[in-house]
């Protein structure tokens, strides 16, 4: 009876697994045929399409089963293109997906250098214990109330998202909810999800919340005000509701916490435990975080990169830490060793490198899909489609985002997005009709279909690798059953938010 149950929950994995990249590619090849046939474009290859989208199919449901850990997926799956490449595509030109050259510039080096960077500054920070200090506080704030804790969490993470990179606030905020779901005695999962939901969503309110925006503005040369004004109020509205759906959804486990008799001892406990630590090394780690976040907000007037201010930070918290411990053990023979032993488990042991070579192997896999022209295709077919209804053409680049967005990254889609967008504002223009909406409608669902899977955005994988260092496991299809049914609400919201521009649009 064991076995059939084992059998039974393998076979409706894959099912789901078939049913995700179902509704993700439905209709991709039936139009790509007659997209061929009116264009006679080569960009598109038939076999090339069908060989990655059975490819990415492969990826989603490998890494939704979990037999094996997704890191080692997507970096097999990778190895595997690259060497198909280079035989049988010698042959089959057709099979040449991705050439080393290819792959290599796939992968978003801002990005990386994004992620390691923050996770060496939030790892000497944690060592001056400041997380749990910081717990400790919302813990006295709170008094024992789960509800209080709770829409604090969602809102305080959300209010970071809208003006750091939701990247950079889950580095910050995620350690603190670990700490917090330890002294309450639950689900650190339970508790963390939230918080990636709030980064997520209130990263599309503002021009710097997420890469994809940042793309846009570059593109079209909107304003930081324009985002804040088209996409503020709704994303507001939309967190009011998920902040109240999700509690919903997990009252019964968040009132399950631990008791506690004598509150006031308790806190004083807690207090006398959790002190800082290195109060010099607090300080320095404070301003050098304080100067990477203002250099984050003077991008737009430098046209600096994110990852230039978070590399910079890094570097010049090591060498401050360097300094410190130097001065501290001067007298000690054994002050060397132990700096060299300190850089060493910072480059190796507290960046979470499964986590960056996740991201660079996922890159060259959708650097490979790109190459076959399947994001052109699905874009050029949203504009021959649904070009001739502003409405219709306004929610399909919604929904469409949302959904390759949930299950791809969202930078490639955003980038081959961006011209269609374009031309569609001008055909509408044209016509005297005011379209540049459409900008807002593509914002939105390339951040909010982050939020659909564990793979659909940075900040999601990077609060994964978080909950792993502390040894707690967040799967795919926890994360999907749960949480991706949110995200179709929030794209439904986003629908209203898009009528309402569309009718002002008219007006």
């Amino acid at each position: 009876m064991e076995d059939g149950v084992a059998w039974w929950s393998r076979v409706r994995k894959l099912i789901i697994a078939a049913l995700l990249w179902w509704a993700m590619c439905a209709g991709v090849f039936a139009s790509g045929s007659a997209e061929v046939a009116a264009h006679g474009s080569s960009a598109f290859s038939i076999i090339s399409g069908i060989f990655m989208t059975l490819v990415m199919f492969l990826v989603i449901t490998l890494v939704a089963t979990e037999k094996v850990h997704r890191t080692l997926v997507v970096f097999f799956i990778a190895a595997s293109l690259l060497f198909l490449n280079y035989t049988l595509g010698h042959f089959v030109p057709a099979l040449q997906f991705l050439s080393l050259g290819q792959a290599f510039g796939a992968i978003d080096g801002e990005v990386i250098a994004l992620l390691v960077s923050m996770m060496m500054i939030v790892w000497v920070l944690s060592q001056t214990r400041v997380f749990e200090w910081l717990a400790v506080k919302l813990f006295e704030y709170s008094r024992w109330n789960i509800v209080i804790l709770f829409f604090s969490f969602f809102f305080i993470t959300a209010v970071l998202s809208a003006f750091l990179d939701n990247v950079t606030t889950i580095f910050l905020i995620v350690p603190v909810a670990i700490s917090i779901s330890k002294i309450f005695e639950i689900n650190p999962v339970r508790f963390v999800i939230p918080m990636i939901i709030a980064s997520n969503l209130w990263g599309a309110a503002t021009l710097i919340g997420d890469p994809p925006n940042i793309m846009i503005w570059s593109y079209a040369g909107l304003s930081f005000n324009s985002f804040i004004s088209n996409l503020g109020f709704p994303i507001v509205v939309m967190s009011i509701i998920i902040a109240v759906s999700m509690y919903v959804l997990m009252k019964g486990e968040l009132s399950r916490v631990k008791k506690i008799e004598d509150f006031d001892a308790t806190l004083k406990e807690m207090k006398k435990t959790y002190k800082i630590k290195h109060k010099k090394l607090l300080i320095s780690s404070l301003l050098v975080l304080t100067l990477v976040i203002i250099f984050f907000f003077l991008h737009g007037f430098f046209h600096m990169p994110a990852a230039v201010p978070a590399v910079m930070g890094a570097a010049l918290l090591m060498l401050i830490r360097d300094r410190l411990i130097r001065r501290k053990f001067w007298k000690c023979h054994e002050s060397k060793e132990m700096m060299e032993q300190r850089i060493h488990e910072t480059f190796s042991r507290d960046v979470e490198w499964l986590v960056i070579w996740f991201f660079i192997f996922l890159f060259m896999i959708v650097g490979a899909v790109e190459h076959t022209g399947l994001l052109d295709l699905v874009a050029q077919s949203i504009q021959d489609t649904f070009g001739d209804n502003l409405l219709v053409c306004a929610l399909a680049i919604l929904w469409i985002s949302a959904i390759f967005s949930a299950f791809l990254d969202n930078i490639p889609f955003t980038a081959v997005m961006l011209p269609v967008v374009a031309s569609l504002i001008e055909f509408y223009t044209v016509q005297g009709i005011e379209a540049n909406f459409l900008w807002w409608t593509l914002a939105f669902g390339a951040c909010l279909g982050g939020n659909g899977t564990l793979i659909g955005s940075s900040a999601n994988l990077v609060a994964a690798g978080l909950l792993e260092k502390e040894k707690i496991h967040l799967s795919f299809l926890e994360y999907f059953k749960l949480w991706f049914p949110l995200m179709l609400l929030q794209v439904a919201m986003a629908s209203v938010a898009v009528y309402v521009m569309y009718i002002w649009s008219l007006s």
